[in-house]
């Protein structure tokens, strides 16, 4: 069983603390710089969907409206004299007319509900957009906490003298036995005891 001291305990433990805030800052450090956006250029795109997402839901409001009285606006009211006139439905033929208006009532009301799907993802895109940015904020945080600790970590290492001290882990296997300052003490300060040679009495 290897035994280490406190001392290369917490060195091993700084040591991998500077490699994972190393790596961190690698990765996070890039991904906060592609997320930041100008004040400006936020606010134009957030103000763009928001115009496109109202914009949106009053074509809606409207394409109902117009499908629900297509049948008084011009030329769509033609279809409907068209349908009630004996003459002409029966030239024409009363399922084509039929089918026709439904065709037209058809591609109105396609139209209205796709209007309101692009209204949807606009205001879908404006919540993301919110969600990044905040997202953005954070990880410019974190950064920069990591850039503090890291700080602190290359200032405890100039002062101490880390890099330059040539303390190293005992190898895997090797048991390292160290005494005690006690120990110590008592072996270096203890008197030496004179043993009798028995064959002298």
């Amino acid at each position: 069983m290897s035994l280490t001291t406190l001392k290369d305990d917490l060195l091993q433990e700084f040591r991998e603390e500077r490699i994972m805030i190393n790596d961190q800052i690698e990765i996070l450090d890039p991904l906060a710089t592609a997320m930041r956006k100008p004040a400006a250029q936020r606010l134009l795109s957030s103000s763009t969907l928001i115009i496109s997402e109202f914009s949106c839901y009053v074509i809606t409001l409207a394409g109902i409206a117009f499908v629900g009285l297509m049948h008084q606006i011009y030329p769509f009211s033609l279809l409907n004299n068209i349908f009630y006139n004996s003459e002409y439905r029966n030239k024409v033929g009363a399922p084509n007319l039929v089918y026709l208006i439904l065709g037209i009532y058809g591609i109105a009301a396609i139209s209205v509900i796709l209007v309101f799907i692009i209204g949807r993802l606009a205001r879908e895109m404006r919540l993301k957009n919110d969600i990044l940015h905040m997202a953005g904020k954070d990880i410019k945080t974190i950064v920069g906490q990591h850039l503090e600790r890291k700080a602190m970590l290359d200032t405890i290492e100039q002062r101490h003298m880390l890099g330059l001290s040539g303390i190293s882990l005992p190898e895997k296997g090797r048991a390292v036995e160290v005494p005690s300052t006690p120990f110590k003490a008592a072996s270096i300060n203890a008197p030496l005891i004179d043993i009798r040679n028995p064959g002298f009495g």
